[in-house]
């Protein structure tokens, strides 16, 4: 221990995982990484793929030696020539410091709420430059800030993370970790629950400072979409173990590995055929009409009419049996819109008209709101049984014996077994608990459902689970769905009308089929060419032929 290994300049492997087990326990370890192998050459883009569980964060962060537990490790990481788990405290700071950076999946966890962006970056220049003055490590923060393209750098200074979008916050975290200039930077999930344009462009960020500065990147994601426009390598991991890698172009064009064949036709866009005909025939069970709501920061602000709009004349219909999806970045009022509809936020003026229900002509529509983050929405501390007999004991249903066999016939509508029921919800999957949420909001059998980004942050396997489970409700049930999402394959996926928001306007409400016929408004476009995968639109006369080419071959065509 304490001794690193010398550089090889000859070598041109900047990294070399050799045989890394992770295991955690006394007597009996419980191995989490297994007999994993890899190489990073000098200037490669390597991508780390893999479902939630498959190991892809513990095996990066024990790149750096920043595991929350004390593992037993077996086999060897070496970086940059150093035997990272061989470094003494003193080398590990060293190391830490100049020879790798990292940025976080999450960057509000990752950065200090309560300081400011300046104060964050201050204190780390100030470790780096310990003899520069004030105004140099000033100067210095606002060329980090300028490097990663945040606009008015000085001012942002002065900033909370909490005062920034999740696009600027992941700029932020990319300037802390590039601050000590590093050969080598780890992506851990970076572009995670951001929208397609903001995703597009720290993506693209990442791309520049790699040919600008000589960087070599390892990115860990789930997203296969970008793992194809990206990388150079991939190394595909299951329950700890890489069960392919290679180049990347060649296992996009033939994955060897059964596992990495399921990952990519997973992450294929399917175009199943929609019966748009019938569209108008069906009642309408939910109408925005001319709807507008606006945030004021303070009272002051209202009475001097200075706010935030959130929807401007909103304007939309969603009909019985129809999945109506509503896209736009953040901050374009998708939520609110949302919220209003169950009643949460009242509109400043218009009319939200929820229509009588089509099964009971004499009773108001049910609506029910499955909400983004799935963990926050259930009680950690009751058993996922008890969460969802509450909610049928609040609406009067007092036999236990019939309210266990609809909660049973309910869980399984979703897909899940009765073993999830014993549960508490930090003992379930990200798919698992998104699916156990969407249960409890099903169990009242209602006539819509509005599903605020219920696939944000799952990956490509659970998400093709949970938008079946939701084609299988909408067929079966006739129920219609409001689904709130900035992820257009999703959209591509299942949705039969598609309302753009920009603002709080409404600048596109048409079918899915004629969404990607190339005539679409210029900020429709700009949406639908940051989607990774790629679609590409080929201009024909008037119209346009869009093609969507994602992991495996698999390809959506309309035109």
């Amino acid at each position: 221990m304490g001794l690193s290994m010398t550089i090889d300049a000859t070598d041109d492997r900047i990294c070399r995982v050799e045989n890394l087990g992770i295991a955690i326990g006394g007597a009996t370890p419980v191995p989490l990484v297994k007999d994993v192998s890899f190489e990073i050459r000098r200037g490669d883009y390597f991508a780390l793929v893999g479902e939630s569980g498959s190991g892809k964060s513990l095996t990066c962060h024990s790149m750096m030696r920043l595991l929350p537990f004390q593992p037993k490790i077996d086999g060897r990481i070496i970086i940059d020539g150093q035997d990272v788990w061989s470094l003494n405290h003193k080398q590990l700071v060293n190391f830490r410091r100049k020879s790798v950076g990292m940025v976080f999946q999450d960057p509000l966890a990752a950065l200090n709420p309560v300081r400011t962006i300046g104060s964050q970056i201050l204190e780390t220049l100030k470790i780096y430059y310990p003899n520069a003055d004030d105004d140099e490590l000033r100067n210095r923060a606002i060329q980090a800030l300028r490097e990663v393209h945040i606009p008015e750098p000085g001012a942002r200074l002065g900033v909370y993370p909490h005062q920034l979008s999740g696009g600027l916050n992941q700029r932020v975290m990319i300037a802390l970790a590039l601050l000590g200039e590093p050969k080598f930077l780890i992506a851990d999930e970076p572009t995670t629950a951001l929208d397609m344009s903001v995703q597009a462009e720290v993506l693209d960020l990442i791309d520049e400072l790699r040919r600008k500065n000589n960087l070599t990147v390892l990115l860990v994601t789930h997203d296969l979409g970008i793992v194809r426009d990206r990388a150079t390598d991939i190394a595909v991991l299951q329950l700890g173990r890489i069960v392919e890698q290679g180049r990347t172009a060649e296992i996009v064009r033939a994955p060897k590995a059964a596992y990495s064949k399921e990952l990519f036709e997973a992450s294929s866009v399917e175009w199943p055929g929609r019966n748009e005909k019938t569209r108008k025939a069906t009642p309408v069970c939910l109408t925005f009409d001319r709807v507008n709501k606006t945030f004021f920061a303070s009272k002051r602000d209202r009475r001097n009419g200075v706010g935030i709009p959130a929807a401007k004349d909103l304007s939309f219909t969603v009909r019985q049996g129809e999945i109506v999806a509503l896209i736009g970045e953040s901050g374009s009022g998708k939520t609110t819109a949302a919220k209003m509809a169950m009643g949460l936020e009242k509109p400043d003026s218009g009319a939200i008209i929820v229509h009588s229900s089509p099964r009971n002509a004499s009773k108001k529509l049910n609506m029910q709101m499955v909400f983004q983050h799935p963990r926050d929405s259930l009680d950690p501390l009751m058993r996922v049984e008890d969460q969802l007999h509450e909610v049928l004991k609040v609406h009067g249903w007092r036999d236990r014996a019939v309210r266990q066999e609809h909660i049973l016939k309910t869980i399984a509508d979703v897909g899940l077994g009765a073993h999830v029921l014993g549960r508490r919800p930090t003992y379930l999957s990200g798919g698992e608990a998104q699916r156990v949420v969407i249960a409890r909001a099903l169990l009242l059998e209602p006539d819509m459902l509005i599903a605020d980004e219920p696939l944000s942050a799952v990956d490509v396997r659970i998400q093709k689970h949970i938008l079946e489970c939701l084609q299988r409700l909408r067929d079966r049930l006739g129920i219609a769905i409001l689904l709130i999402t900035h992820d257009l394959r999703v959209v591509f996926e299942i949705a039969d009308q598609v309302v753009v928001l920009r603002h709080g306007r409404v600048v596109e409400d048409v079918p899915v089929s004629m969404f990607a016929d190339g005539a679409r408004d210029a900020y429709t476009q700009m949406l639908i060419e940051a989607v990774p995968g790629k679609i590409r639109s080929s201009k024909q006369g008037r119209g346009a032929a869009m093609t969507a080419a994602f992991p495996g071959g698999a390809a959506m065509v309309t035109g």
